[in-house]
């Protein structure tokens, strides 16, 4: 009888995906065929196996702008810009296949419920809230606003809004359900170092590829794809790309669509690449961590990224401030630093030029004026108590209607769903920060502990950015969250390592 529903599951199963996939190839070709045949047993696959589906969403993430734009091709040139593939969409939503389902084999597993592990009740009331101010702002706002305009779809554009400010926050849940034991948060932490550091070869391999004319550079691009990050000039991984040496304008995707997506990866990386390095007890991987903290600082260097220029190296020398405990040898490591830093600053000659690209840019539009300008754009009529409807400022939904282009997250927020939704939103962000600082406090074995305060400090720094806006897009959204389920679990994970037997202890000692 089991063999018999087995052979019926993999019949369903091949129908299945047989359909989806000749779906796929009428609307979308045949790269999209292929993806429709991957998905479907992807999807089981992640809903029979959450952990596994789990670690397949975390490595196709910094992955997915790479197989959209570079494998795939779902895109061509037309003119001076570009048009999308019937598959375009497909492969955006491609990472959703490990997500959800994995989220549903979570919510449904009976052993996670019994436990009852999750005894946050202050973080969940707060989410709660928030969710309820954002679904007052779809019924009240969008709606309405989709009966009175025929031409924008409001309401499609309030389930991209919807699933931009809510879709990510079960990550908490997941991160925490997927931590079982030391062991397997020894093994997250190793992938997540090996996938950082493969993207950022990558970039290095891109960035070589335009260095020595493999790939053209923008230069020979009619204008604005000569002087703005453009898909006509990608190259080798990635998406978007700018590249005009006669301009000394460098904008690298990485293995993201877009380069501004490459430097908050780059920013995040930075944190989760230090803490693993105190945290593994193997030299082996302990090593591979350092290597992988020095990749993320070439990258910067070489993606002309300025933000992730001014950020990544005080965040690694914040961390290193915060975490070092040697005080007799702090200001002699500092003085060697400082030493180190000065001479490549003015002798290598890449870095200078960054640098000053940078000062350039800062002294012709410094982000402080930028925040202020937003601000006080918003505050002429712009502020209500709903807000002005879901994803009306995000950028998935611009093919569902006009956007407004907003570039400051606590803006964003308020534009779209009012002063009350950003209050229940900072509600949610402050809980969030206070629980996970209270358990990284409670953990008493160093390598935890020094884990613990990068992740946590990546919280904070995270929760009130007023710069841009991080936690609507990936990879961001996701790390944030997942970090914060992952800090949640760490003192159930050491006090389980110590209750068992001392000998198992010195995984984390």
């Amino acid at each position: 009888m089991k063999h018999e529903k087995q052979i019926i599951i993999l019949i369903a199963l091949l129908f299945t995906t047989v359909f989806i996939s000749s779906f796929c190839l009428l609307i979308g070709g045949t790269e999209a065929a292929i993806m429709g045949a991957l998905l479907v047993p992807c999807t089981v696959f992640s809903y029979c196996f959450p952990r596994w589906g789990l670690l397949a969403f975390l490595i196709y993430l910094p992955l997915g702008g790479t197989i959209t734009y570079a494998i795939a091709d779902v895109f061509k040139e037309v003119g001076k810009g570009v048009r999308y593939t019937g598959s375009y969409s497909l492969f955006h939503l491609a990472k959703n296949a490990f997500y959800i389902p994995a989220l549903l084999g979570i919510c449904v597993s009976s052993q996670i419920w019994q436990k009852k592990t999750l005894k946050f009740k202050p973080l969940l009331l707060t989410i709660a809230v928030f969710a309820f101010t954002c679904f007052l702002t779809f019924f009240l706002v969008n709606f309405p606003q989709d009966f009175s305009n025929s031409k924008d779809k409001i309401i499609l554009m309030g389930l991209v809004g919807l699933k931009v400010w809510l879709g990510y926050i079960p990550l908490i849940l997941c991160a925490y359900y997927y931590l079982n034991n030391q062991k397997t948060l020894l093994w997250l932490n190793r992938v997540l170092v090996l996938i950082i550091a493969t993207a950022c070869i990558l970039c290095l391999i891109q960035y070589l590829l335009l260095v020595y004319g493999i790939c053209p550079d923008s230069s020979e691009l009619p204008s604005p794809s000569n002087t703005a990050a453009s898909l006509r000039a990608q190259c080798f991984v990635g998406g978007s790309l700018l590249y005009n040496p006669a301009k000394n304008l460098i904008r690298l995707p990485g293995t993201f669509v877009a380069p501004w997506q490459w430097a908050w990866f780059l920013i995040t990386s930075s944190f989760i690449t230090y803490g693993v390095s105190l945290s593994d007890p193997s030299r082996l991987w302990k090593g591979i961590s350092f290597a992988s903290i020095i990749t993320v600082l070439i990258a910067t260097l070489i993606s002309g990224q300025r933000t992730a220029l001014l950020l990544v190296p005080i965040i690694d020398l914040l961390l290193f401030l915060l975490t070092e405990k040697r005080n007799k040898n702090l200001l002699i490591k500092l003085a060697i630093i400082f030493i180190i830093t000065v001479i490549i600053t003015t002798q290598v000659g890449l870095v200078d030029e960054r640098v000053a690209n940078f000062i350039q840019r800062w002294q012709y539009a410094p982000p402080y004026e930028f925040i202020a300008k937003q601000i006080q754009w918003l505050s002429h009529d712009r502020i209500t108590l709903f807000g002005h409807g879901l994803g009306k400022t995000a950028s998935a939904a611009r093919r569902l209607g006009s956007i407004q282009l907003v570039e400051t997250f606590p803006v964003q927020l308020i534009y779209e769903i009012g002063i009350l939704g950003y209050l229940a939103f900072l509600s949610v962000v402050t809980t969030l920060t206070i629980l996970t600082f209270k358990a990284y406090r409670s953990l008493k074995t160093p390598r935890l502990r020094g884990l613990g305060l990068c992740l946590w400090v990546f919280i904070l720094f995270i929760s009130y950015n007023p710069y841009y806006y991080p936690l609507a897009v990936d990879p961001v959204a996701v790390y944030y969250w997942f970090v914060a389920g992952m800090l949640l679990k760490l003192p159930v994970l050491e006090q389980k390592t110590m209750s068992i037997s001392p000998e198992n202890s010195k995984l984390s000692n």
